[in-house]
């Protein structure tokens, strides 16, 4: 459900010849259906329009191979700024879920705007990997206030190696443990997350809660999928 995997648009993959070696990879990891979510930050990708992401997203899968890859679908990921206008069509997962972000070194004065009004014109805002935003790491609260305005919080699988840092598992498993989490994706930018994403292990004590996280993935797709078999096979260790 978070991915930058769409070619030549952020800092995801480059070629398509990596595009297809990732999509490849959860293909036969179990993964049915998945998102690509290409980043939506004007002040650095200023092509990055709706128009312009779905142009190249029918590009790129009218060259994919019919087998062997996920059934693809178009998001998109965004900054949360004042250029965000929900006034306008959003690349959304599954109609009305609008994956959003923040910068990983401030807190974003526009987030609880962003929040508000996305949930104001009917969308379901998902905050994106809220245990990389490390500043907020004697602030938790601010995570069950944004739960409380309607936004859930999505967990980056990768982040459950610690390769981020104390801080952010301090929020992770603060989040996990008092299950402020809804989601979890790979967040995949290129083959070499891949292949730490197989090196992570998961103790049993947070084993259940991410296989929970990943059923609840569910809701964001057209058809639903068992997604237990995933997460076996994702990691290196079994959970």
């Amino acid at each position: 459900m978070h991915s930058h995997v769409l070619p030549g648009v952020d800092d995801g993959a480059k070629e398509t010849e990596e595009a297809l070696e990732i999509l490849q990879h959860f293909y036969r990891a179990g993964v049915e259906q998945m998102y690509l979510t290409p980043h939506v930050d004007f002040s650095i990708y200023p092509k990055n329009t709706p128009l312009f992401l779905s142009q190249r997203f029918r590009e790129f899968t009218q060259n994919m191979p019919r087998t062997g890859i996920p059934e693809l679908h178009l998001a998109a990921e965004y900054m949360c700024d004042r250029q965000m206008d929900p006034k306008v069509p959003l690349l959304c997962l599954h109609h009305s879920f609008v994956l959003i972000e923040m910068s990983y070194y401030y807190l974003s004065p526009d987030i609880e705007n962003v929040i508000f009004s996305l949930v104001s014109n009917n969308y379901k805002p998902i905050l994106a990997h809220p245990e990389r935003y490390i500043y907020l790491h004697n602030k938790l609260h601010v995570f069950e206030k944004y739960i409380d305005m309607g936004c859930s919080m999505q967990l980056n699988l990768l982040s459950l190696s610690g390769r981020y840092g104390p801080q952010s598992m301090q929020i992770l498993k603060h989040l996990l443990t008092n299950k402020y989490y809804r989601y979890a994706g790979s967040d995949v930018h290129s083959p070499s997350h891949l292949r730490l994403l197989k090196e992570t292990t998961v103790s049993r004590k947070y084993a259940a809660p991410v296989e929970e996280l990943l059923h609840n993935n569910h809701e964001l797709f057209p058809l639903a999928h068992s997604t237990f078999n995933v997460a076996r096979q994702l990691f290196s260790t079994p959970l």
